[in-house]
């Protein structure tokens, strides 16, 4: 595992390095806090009547048809907590868009962008394991995106602490579904992400292929969440953890997939 660090350590150092790269990782969480904070400013001082209109709209375009009807059928939740649930079921779920798009673009780069730099050679040459060098590859995506999405989550945090919105918890972190959202599954989301983007760098030839194949698998799957993860925001209180459990199970099984394919000798024949 120290091996795997290393490499960590070492290809952490070039993103920081790089403007380039590290520029949008800090701006696209930073802009999508700013606007889910300016969301929040705004309806502070609208009636729940008007927010529950529009936010009940918003939310029955990404339903499937069955939950709409099941959502115009609760009766025993009062409407402010209703929009408050839906607002936090449409919310959180683009912070994992975030991830997932921010660690894309460093572990397509993993293995194919070394090959066409040309330094991918002596890194299959050095005295490390396929697992341990799979896995400081994956570290190298998987921490700065986690990184930057919990900074936009902090920005959203003291937005939601001078908002003072109720339909968001003053003290974002401190709502379980929240903290669960931000320490569960977005680290879980990166590594999905992670895990099938350097999958595929092994596979192809260009850092452009790799980056657009990723994006082809994981972000129709994120984005399918969405419509899901609000239907079990209203049958049970355990959905977040519910979606932790089948994510950390994917995730195990694609680690444990991607290194049992790694095959160092043909990517030194380039094939």
């Amino acid at each position: 595992m120290n091996r795997a660090l290393l490499i960590t350590a070492r290809e952490l150092t070039e993103v920081v390095r790089d403007l380039n790269l590290l520029a949008p990782m800090v701006v696209l969480p930073t802009l999508v806090a700013l606007i889910v904070c300016m969301a929040m400013f705004v309806t502070s001082t609208v009636e729940t009547g008007t927010v529950s209109m529009v936010v009940g709209t918003v939310g029955a375009e990404r339903l499937p048809p069955r939950a709409v009807s099941y959502f115009l059928g609760l009766s025993d939740m009062n409407q402010a907590a209703l929009v408050s649930r839906v607002l936090k079921a449409l919310t959180m779920p683009v912070l994992w868009i975030v991830t997932v798009a921010l660690t894309a673009t460093v572990a397509s780069d993993s293995f194919v962008g070394e090959k066409e730099r040309g330094t991918l050679e002596p890194l299959l040459a050095t005295p490390i394991s396929n697992g341990q060098l799979f896995l400081g590859k994956l570290l190298t995506a998987v921490l700065p995106a986690i990184l930057c999405t919990w900074f936009g989550t902090a920005i959203l945090s003291v937005g939601a602490l001078v908002a003072d919105n109720q339909y968001f918890p003053r003290l974002l972190l401190s709502d379980p579904d929240w903290a669960t959202s931000t320490f569960l599954l977005v680290p879980l989301m990166a590594i999905l992400s992670a895990g099938v983007a350097a999958l595929i760098s092994t596979r192809v030839a260009t850092y452009r292929a790799a980056y657009q194949l990723n994006g082809l698998v994981v972000l129709p799957i994120v984005t399918m969440l969405i419509p899901q993860t609000m239907v079990l925001f209203f049958v049970t209180p355990w959905a977040l953890l519910m979606l932790s459990a089948l994510f950390g199970i994917i995730d195990l099984g694609l680690i444990y997939t991607a290194i049992s394919f790694f095959d160092r000798e043909r990517l030194r024949k380039g094939q």
